[in-house]
């Protein structure tokens, strides 16, 4: 019977990575094709949502977290190290679990994990050794790309399980609390005035209500903003334009759910997502990784090209001094 310092390789780690990938693109394939083979084949339309997707993506997605840092720390530290660093994470992940630090479930697995993935990753860039700008571009590029993946998950576990939302009707002049974001908002205007060209029998094609507001951080000024609640007539639906503010460690949205124009009171929506920057770094990291690849491929094709070239110069230049010496020696042989 082998033991598991035998089944714990790369190679086979890469064959169980392939594996998982290949169930989890089943799975959320199966989840694109459901609505569309439920209307053929009963009329029915169905809509699967993302929380659909997020249950049935996530155990697949911790196993291939899990395959990549064994790969990783085995290349950096060997398969001990490798099953240390795995100890490492299921036990942290363990441990979250039973003491709740996240008040997410979610969250408290995924995490510990996730961290010693992000340790390994950076390990492994930081052993590599390279002299050559080509080497260095095609050794990193990959673990580069490993790095964004992990951000991103990062960012994307944070942001659906923590985040934050409610609703208020707030009058105009009033302030409306959110305790559980630590935010409060209060109205300074609120205007409502029809545009546009008119439409089947009214004055203009949308109605437009038009909302000012200051937002407080605790008790102190944060930002001020504007948010507007919009009526099409000629499409027959309504719509907003949005406040959005971009923070290093959360992004906040703030909507009109709707406006009593008469009562002058309108129904503001909030919603505090954590953690957004990991999420869009980790894309755009990735993004870098790959442009890695490329160059590095790029210049590794440039550098081909340019030996066949001396190669073949160097083959043409001795077939050329082969053909000279040939004909010296027949000239020789005739006179």
């Amino acid at each position: 019977m082998k033991s598991l310092n035998d089944i714990i390789t790369v190679r086979s780690t890469m064959l169980a990575t392939v594996f998982v990938f290949l169930l989890l693109a089943a799975l959320i394939t199966m989840g694109l094709l459901t609505p569309f083979i439920m209307r053929v084949s009963t009329g029915k339309e169905i809509l699967l949502d993302a929380a659909y997707f997020n249950i049935r993506a996530a155990l697949p997605t911790l196993a291939l977290v899990l395959l990549m840092t064994i790969c990783l720390l085995i290349g950096v530290s060997g398969k001990k190290g490798a099953l240390a660093g795995l100890g490492v994470g299921l036990s942290g992940s363990f441990l979250s679990v039973i003491f709740s630090p996240f008040s997410s479930f979610p969250v408290n697995i995924s995490f510990p994990l996730l961290a010693v993935s992000l340790f390994s990753v950076v390990c492994r860039l930081l052993s590599l050794r390279e002299k050559t700008l080509k080497g260095a571009l095609r050794r990193a590029g990959p673990h580069i790309v490993h790095l964004g993946a992990v951000l991103l998950l990062l960012g994307i576990v944070f942001s659906t399980n923590l985040s934050l939302e409610d609703s208020v009707v707030v009058p105009l002049g009033e302030t409306g609390t959110f305790k559980s974001m630590g935010y409060s908002v209060h109205v300074t205007k609120l205007t409502s005035e029809v545009e546009g060209a008119p439409f089947d029998g009214y004055p203009g094609s949308s109605y437009v209500s038009t909302i000012a507001f200051d937002i407080y951080r605790g008790d102190k000024f944060f930002d001020r903003g504007q948010i507007k609640y919009i009526t099409d007539f000629k499409w027959r639906q309504s719509y907003t334009e949005t406040y959005i503010h971009r923070g290093l460690l959360e992004e906040l949205f703030i909507a009109p759910k709707s406006v009593d124009s008469k009562a002058q009171k309108v129904n503001i929506y909030v919603r505090k997502v954590p953690f957004m920057t990991a999420l869009w770094s980790g894309f755009f990291i990735m993004v870098l990784g790959i442009l890695f690849l490329f160059f590095s491929d790029s210049l590794f094709q440039a550098k081909s090209l340019s030996e066949n070239k001396s190669l073949d110069s160097l083959s043409s230049e001795n077939t050329f001094q082969a053909h000279e010496s040939e004909r010296t020696e027949l000239l020789r042989k005739g006179l």
